[in-house]
């Protein structure tokens, strides 16, 4: 689990261009991210990723897979994880892996 709380919003052309689904990121790599998520999504869709906080950052994904998470003690509904990976090849969420890091070094 992430030391900083990062939650964004994914809209995408099979969601309809209107529809913004809110997500949570549980992990982050300079070229992908897994998200946990209300709505099932398929492998392949390329969708947009719109961060606000800890920065303003958009990102374009393409969806690995996703699979159901069962309600929990963490997670009181059902939802799904899901593994993206960016479009581009230029590492666009390095910033956000940088802020990540640097959460981590100041937590005791």
């Amino acid at each position: 689990m992430l030391p900083i709380e990062i939650k964004g919003l994914l809209s995408g052309r099979e969601l309809g261009d209107e529809s913004q689904i809110p997500f949570l990121v549980w992990d982050v790599s300079p070229s992908g991210l897994g998200i946990l998520l209300s709505d099932r999504l398929e492998a392949g869709e390329v969708l947009r990723l719109t961060f606000g906080a800890p920065m303003a950052l958009t990102v374009m994904c393409s969806v690995v897979w996703c699979e159901l998470q069962e309600a929990d003690y963490d997670f009181q509904e059902a939802s799904f994880r899901v593994g993206l990976i960016t479009v581009s090849n230029n590492r666009p969420l390095q910033p956000l892996v940088d802020r990540v890091d640097e959460a981590r070094l100041r937590k005791p």
